[in-house]
C-alpha cells in the first residue's frame, strides 16, 4: 500500500482584507483619471474665489460680492453631482459592504447638500442683491431679513438639508476609504485622507474645502499607485506572490 502524505497549511490571520482576484478590478482609461483627478481640482479652485465672512453679517459680507457669491454657489451645484460620480466610479468594481454604503450615501448628498446650495447659496445671494435696490428699505432691516432667511432651520449651518447632505458625503469618504483599503489592496493612507478630506469638503469655504478637496486628489493618486504596483510584471525568474 502507498501511503499518500498531505500537508495541512494553516489559515493565514495576519490581514483580513481580501486582496482583488487579477482582473477583477479594471484599470482606469486615461479619460476616467481626468475625470477622477480633474472635478475635485477645478471644484476646488472654485472655492479659493468663495466670499469670506465669519456668517453673523451674511448681508455685509456678501452686498459687494453678489456676483462672486451666485457664481460660485451655481457652480457648486453642478460639481456636487459631479462629485458624487467620482467617488462612484473610484469604487467601480468593489464589492463588500462599505462600498455598497457608500453609494447609497452618494443619494442623500446629492439631494440635501444640493438642495441646501440652492437655497442657502444662491437663494440668499438673490436676496442680498433685490434688497441692495429698495432705497427704501433701511439698512438694518436688510441685514436682518437676509440673516433671518439664512438661518432658517431647513437651511441654516446646522440646519436640516445641510445636515444630512453633509452627513452623506462624509459617510461616502469614510465608507468609500474602508472598501478600497479591505477589498481593492488600497494603502492605509488612502482611507485615513478620504475621510479628512469628507470632513473639510463640507465646510466648502477657503482654505477648508480646498483643502479638503486637494487631500482627495491625493488619496485617489495614492490608490492608482498601489494599482498600478499590483498590475506591475514580476521582474524574471522571479514568480508573483499569489
Amino acid at each position: 500500500m502507498t501511503a499518500f502524505a498531505t500537508q495541512t497549511v494553516p489559515p493565514n490571520y495576519g490581514d483580513e482584507r481580501s486582496q482583488p482576484e487579477a482582473g477583477q478590478l479594471r484599470a482606469f482609461t486615461a479619460g476616467e483619471v481626468a475625470f477622477l483627478i480633474g472635478v475635485p481640482l477645478l471644484w476646488g479652485i472654485l472655492l479659493l474665489f468663495h466670499p469670506g465672512g465669519e456668517g453673523d453679517e451674511i448681508y455685509l459680507d456678501a452686498q459687494d460680492n453678489v456676483t462672486r457669491f451666485l457664481v460660485v454657489h451655481i457652480g457648486m451645484m453642478l460639481f456636487i453631482p459631479l462629485m458624487a460620480a467620482v467617488i462612484y466610479l473610484l469604487l467601480r468594481g468593489v464589492e463588500g459592504t462599505a462600498a455598497w454604503v457608500s453609494r447609497i450615501a452618494l443619494v442623500p448628498f446629492v439631494v440635501f447638500y444640493s438642495a441646501w446650495e440652492v437655497l442657502q447659496g444662491i437663494g440668499v445671494g438673490i436676496l442680498v442683491n433685490e434688497l441692495k435696490g429698495l432705497p427704501q428699505a433701511q439698512p438694518a432691516l436688510r441685514e436682518d431679513l437676509v440673516q433671518d432667511f439664512a438661518e432658517h432651520p431647513l437651511i441654516g449651518p446646522f440646519g436640516v438639508f445641510g445636515s444630512i447632505g453633509s452627513m452623506g458625503l462624509i459617510v461616502a469618504a469614510i465608507a468609500a476609504g474602508v472598501a478600497l483599503y479591505r477589498h481593492a489592496g488600497a494603502p492605509i493612507s488612502v482611507p485615513v485622507l478620504l475621510a479628512i478630506s469628507g470632513l473639510l469638503i463640507t465646510v466648502h469655504p477657503p482654505p477648508y474645502g480646498p483643502t479638503g478637496l486637494a487631500l482627495f486628489i491625493v488619496a485617489v493618486l495614492l490608490y492608482m499607485r498601489s494599482q498600478s504596483r499590483d498590475r506591475a510584471p514580476a521582474p524574471l525568474g522571479q514568480p508573483r506572490a499569489a
